[in-house]
C-alpha cells in the first residue's frame, strides 16, 4: 500500500472500528498497516502510542496481544508515551506476561523525566500508586500509594482523586499510620479536585447527602 491519502483514510477507519469495538475489523492487518506506517515515518509516536493502548484494551481477540507487540516492534525508548504504555501493559499483564519490576522501573523513570510531559508523568504516578495500594508486584505501602496519588493529581491526572478520596472515606479498608479515617472533610477536598470527573462528583453528593 502506497503512503498516499487512501493509507490514512484505511488505517483512520479501521481505528474507528477498533475503537467501536467492531467484530468485524481484521485486527492483524491493522496491525500490519500501522507497523508498515511507523517504518515510513507516517504517524507520529504518540500517535502509535494511542493505537497500542487501543489494542492492550480491546475486547476483540488476539488485540491485547498485537498491542504490546506493537511497542516492542516500535521501540518504547523512542518516546515517554510509549514507554508509559508499555510499563501499564507489564504491570497489569496484558497482552503478554506481567514483568512489575521492569513496568516499575519505566514508571519511575518516566516521572522523573523533565522532557516527558505532566499528563504522562501524571499517569505514571497514577500507575505506580495503584501498585503500591494492591500490592501489585511490590509489597502494599499506603503511605506510598497516597503521595503518587497526590502527585498525579498534582500532575493533572484528576481521576486518581477518586481513589485518593475513597482512602480518606475509609474504603481501603486500612489506612496509613498516623491519619484517621474515615475523615469526610478530607475525602471531599479529595473529590473535588477531580473536577468533572463523574466518579468523584457521585462521591461528593453521597457525602453531601449523608450530612444533611
Amino acid at each position: 500500500m502506497s503512503v498516499d491519502s487512501s493509507w490514512l483514510g484505511q488505517i483512520e477507519r479501521e481505528w474507528a472500528q477498533l475503537r467501536q469495538g467492531d467484530v468485524s475489523l481484521d485486527v492483524e492487518r491493522f496491525f500490519r498497516h500501522v507497523v508498515s506506517a511507523n517504518k515510513v515515518g507516517f504517524l507520529s509516536l504518540e500517535s502509535i502510542a494511542a493505537i497500542a493502548n487501543g489494542l492492550l484494551t480491546s475486547p476483540l481477540a488476539g488485540a491485547p496481544y498485537l498491542g504490546r507487540r506493537l511497542l516492542e516492534q516500535v521501540g518504547p525508548g523512542r518516546h515517554p508515551s510509549l514507554r508509559v504504555a508499555l510499563a501499564l501493559s507489564l504491570v497489569t499483564e496484558t497482552g503478554g506476561p506481567a514483568d512489575y519490576e521492569g513496568g516499575h522501573v519505566i514508571l519511575g523513570d518516566v516521572l522523573t523525566d523533565d522532557m516527558a510531559s505532566d499528563p504522562l508523568r501524571g499517569m505514571a504516578a497514577a500507575a505506580l500508586a495503584d501498585s503500591a495500594r494492591l500490592g501489585r508486584g511490590m509489597d502494599t505501602d499506603l503511605e506510598m500509594a497516597k503521595d503518587m496519588y497526590a502527585t498525579a493529581l498534582e500532575l493533572g491526572h484528576r481521576s486518581a482523586a477518586y481513589n485518593l478520596g475513597l482512602y480518606w472515606e475509609g474504603r481501603w479498608d486500612r489506612s496509613a499510620p498516623g491519619d484517621v479515617v474515615p475523615d469526610s472533610t478530607k475525602a471531599a477536598q479529595a473529590y473535588k479536585r477531580g473536577g468533572s470527573d463523574a466518579k468523584c462528583a457521585a462521591r461528593l453528593d453521597a457525602l453531601r447527602a449523608r450530612s444533611r
